[in-house]
């Protein structure tokens, strides 16, 4: 493997030559230039899979390189590294699939991580390559990965595709260069579960024969292209040529076709015809948003176009945040049953409710994920997993939505919560015991080992979780039970401060003295006189 660094200052370069093992990480081969046009002559003679870059440089800068390599070398991992803190670099980066942005003076960690990032991902793609390979999948000659940044660009930022209708007609064979554009898309987001586990190993191929399908029928007839919207999971992109009056006849075509291979019917949203390209994310925003607000509850109508409008629902959405301080105080209780009984009004809403969207279903788990953030039990929060992050709609196995599914997905998020409640009471009961067991022998020499073995836990869980409810070290809780009884012996004159410091546990009168003053700001003999005065 092969990585180029590119920056018209040595320095930088040997910095980042020096701040890497790039032997353990893989690299064979480390290339530099010194500015974007050198930088292009090597990775056209070299072909590196990893490429560092500055922003600014003489004679093609980094934004230059990062759109040269986008389409020339798309199979690279790009990093930036550059001095500058700007939003239009940072964007720029985003725009041309960059992995990361580094700002100087170069972190090291930061730098390894970028890497380790790049290189994963390299390598996930290079997998997918070759998945393709030995399933005799051809790859496509029009630089499918290139198309796909390409189509992606003049999507998400239509501004930075200089060229775009010369590159429409080269890349796509058309006399000329279209001056409308109609955006379509398929979703998988209710995938059923039979096409997940075919598919368990990875996704890739899945959408691999979704585009074919979509291809086999719109690149033939000349009728637009299938793609992958970088930044967009769960979803393939059809782009239609002009207005595409026959496009909801083609969608039909495509539907049935992924209805008999793969044996699965899945959702599709339409957008308006646009100005290409620079509406063209109109009409891809639109197709989303009708996807987004489908009724789930209607299994009936696969395509959702934009013009026909949502339907609205009868009544508002019975949301999360009416019912939560019930449900917040059963999860507090950790009882399963207390749990699923404080769930059952908003569930029973729920099922009477006639109009529930993929839009809705995010609604109300960005709720939940609010609500486990915020529970927390004598003030101290209780860290839970989950968020938008791991939100699936749960579908049968016809592709439908499973509203029992979803509820048995929300009871198994919140009884999570409840489960970790219940062991931090069951922690917290056991630090007290230890508690009262260490002011009880306080006096004597006492060591955690002694502790662990008394209550069969390690030493390294006793401190930990000592330290965690009793908001201190077993140490330090040690001497503040010695200088408190301390404290109370004092006020018998009889008792010398040699005796008091052996009954407390401590054998040396000089240390007990050192320790009492630190603890309290003066000697015991002051501490006695004081009482006395």
């Amino acid at each position: 493997m092969n990585v180029l660094i590119v920056d018209d200052e040595r320095h930088v370069r040997e910095a980042v030559k020096l701040l890497v093992d790039w032997e353990s990480m893989g690299i064979e081969h480390v290339l530099e230039a010194a500015d974007g046009a050198a930088a292009v002559q090597l990775i056209q003679e070299r072909k590196p899979e990893i490429i560092f870059t500055d922003m600014m440089m003489p004679n093609m800068g980094g934004v230059e390189l990062l759109a040269w390599a986008a389409r020339h070398s798309p199979t690279s991992k790009l990093v930036v590294i550059s001095g500058h803190d700007d939003f239009e670099f940072v964007r720029q980066t985003l725009t041309y699939g960059g992995v990361d942005y580094i700002l100087k003076p170069i972190d090291p960690l930061q730098l390894n991580q970028a890497l380790t990032k790049a290189i994963d991902g390299w390598r996930a793609d290079e997998e997918a390559r070759l998945r393709d390979q030995r399933h005799g999948t051809q790859i496509h000659q029009l630089k499918p990965v290139y198309l796909e940044q390409f189509l992606s660009t003049l999507i998400t930022d239509p501004g930075a595709s200089t060229g775009a209708a010369q590159t429409l007609c080269q890349e796509f064979g058309l006399s000329h260069p279209p001056a409308r554009g109609r955006i379509a898309l398929i979703s998988l987001d209710l995938a059923p579960p039979t096409l997940r586990r075919k598919f368990a190993a990875g996704w890739d191929l899945l959408y691999f024969a979704i585009l074919n399908i979509g291809n086999e029928l719109l690149r033939e007839q000349k009728l637009g292209y299938a793609f992958r919207c970088r930044g967009s999971e769960n979803e393939v992109a059809l782009l239609f040529w002009g207005d595409a009056p026959e496009a909801a006849g083609v969608l039909a075509e495509i539907e049935a076709a992924i209805k008999r291979t793969l044996k699965a019917r899945l959702a599709f949203g339409l957008g308006n015809p646009a100005a290409l390209p620079g509406a063209l994310g109109v009409s891809y925003r639109q197709a989303r948003q009708s996807l987004a607000r489908r009724n789930l509850l209607d299994g009936r109508q696969w395509c959702h176009r934009s013009d026909a409008g949502a339907v609205a629902p009868a009544s508002a959405a019975p949301l999360f945040n009416d019912y939560e301080e019930r449900i917040r105080y059963a999860v507090q209780s950790g009882n399963p049953e207390q749990i699923e009984a404080a769930l059952a009004p908003w569930f029973q809403a729920l099922n009477q409710t006639a109009y529930i969207s993929p839009e809705q279903l995010q609604l109300w788990w960005q709720e939940i994920a609010v609500a486990k953030s915020v529970w927390q039990r004598d003030g101290r929060p209780v860290s839970v997993s989950g968020g938008s992050a791991s939100f699936v709609i749960p579908a049968d196995e016809e592709g439908a939505f499973d509203l029992n599914g979803w509820k048995q997905l929300v009871l198994e998020q919140v009884c999570e919560v409840g489960k970790r409640y219940a062991e931090a009471d069951q922690d917290r009961g056991v630090i007290h015991e230890i508690a009262d067991y260490i002011a009880q022998f306080a006096h004597e020499d006492i060591s955690l080992q002694t502790i662990a073995a008394r209550f069969f836990l390690s030493r390294e869980y006793i401190s930990r979780k000592f330290k965690q409810v009793m908001n201190e070290n077993i140490s330090d809780y040690v001497t503040r039970i010695r200088i408190d009884r301390a404290k109370s012996l004092l006020l018998a004159p009889q008792l010398k401060i040699s005796q008091i410091a052996e009954k407390v546990g401590f054998q040396d009168e000089k240390y007990f003295s050192k320790v009492f003053k630190k603890q309290t700001g003066c000697s015991p003999g002051e501490y006695r006189k004081q009482l006395h005065d």
